[in-house]
């Protein structure tokens, strides 16, 4: 057994930030969070830090208990991102211990350590659920070069950029931060040779059935001409 998986096992005695074992579980001081509301950086959000005597200090107590201050239904802290400094200094194993799994959604230990890491593989993403790296590097190289978006005007005055397959972005062609994954893998990619199209949702919605029904006549025209 590694020191890791020792201490791992041990986990109820480990002090997060010095990483050391202690000799009891009484002797950590925790701090926990637990489901603050909207406006919070932990909205909805439940986990424990443990440390021991000596990496402890008189501050942390302020700034885990605090009392938000209402600004109209956001409740506003003030020490949050301390928190947050705190926790990521630790060791990327015993960050894990916090950040996995503190607003109910949970990965393997060592997928999310992996995650965070940068070696994660893209089919393990995908199995969670997550964009994974191809998915989003496709997004953002195919989706803002190729042929097929437009530029979509709504009837009060809100703008967007739709693709017919699926796909969809921000006015003017860019990325949007909601990413779609219809770009991974599509066969209708074909770099843009046409100034970008505009028009309104009724327009747009017949252009979509245009140019499925012209891929589609493309595809089976051989069969039947």
């Amino acid at each position: 057994m590694t020191e890791r998986e020792y201490k791992h096992q041990n986990r109820h005695r480990l002090c997060y930030c010095c990483d050391e074992l202690q000799e009891n579980e009484k002797d950590l001081i925790k701090y926990s969070i637990s489901y603050r509301g909207y406006g919070s950086i932990f909205d909805n959000c439940k986990f424990t830090v443990q440390l021991c005597k000596k990496c402890d200090k008189p501050e942390y107590k302020e700034w885990f208990y605090e009392e938000p201050k209402m600004e109209y239904y956001c409740e506003v802290y003030q020490h949050e991102e301390k928190i947050e400094e705190l926790i990521n200094s630790f060791l990327i194993e015993n960050q894990e211990y916090v950040w996995n799994g503190m607003d109910g959604y949970w990965m393997e230990r060592q997928d999310w350590i992996d995650m965070q890491l940068g070696i994660l593989p893209d089919e393990k993403y995908e199995e969670y659920g997550m964009y994974s790296p191809r998915q989003i590097k496709a997004y953002e190289e195919r989706f803002t070069t190729c042929e097929h978006p437009v530029n979509v005007v709504y009837s009060d005055g809100s703008k967007g950029c739709w693709c017919p397959f699926g796909a969809h972005g921000e006015y003017g062609q860019q990325v949007s931060p909601n990413i779609s994954d219809e770009c991974y893998g599509c066969e209708h990619y074909k770099k843009r040779e046409t100034p970008i199209k505009e028009m309104d949702r009724d327009t747009y919605e017949k252009y979509e059935k245009y140019i499925n029904a012209k891929i589609y006549i493309e595809k089976y025209k051989d069969l039947f001409e």
